[in-house]
């Protein structure tokens, strides 16, 4: 038995309850990564893309738990 079942349902009420919310955390998140690559290429330099693969990679993770919590 794995995830909620595992659970019983319990713990994963925090997650479940907030679909819109996890929807805005993962335009948010996607804005300021796209923003960062923006600025990488405008000015030829490194460190934005590390940021925002790391953006994605919440972003990422937000949009896990949206598809978790969809009413």
């Amino acid at each position: 038995m794995t995830g909620v079942a595992a659970l019983g349902g319990q713990g994963v009420g925090r997650i479940t309850r907030y679909f819109y919310f996890w929807v805005v955390l993962v335009a948010v998140f996607t804005a300021a990564a796209a923003t960062h690559i923006a600025l990488a290429i405008t000015y030829s330099e490194l460190w934005p893309v590390w940021v925002a693969l790391a953006l994605l990679v919440v972003a990422v993770g937000c949009a896990r738990a949206a598809v978790r919590a969809r009413p």
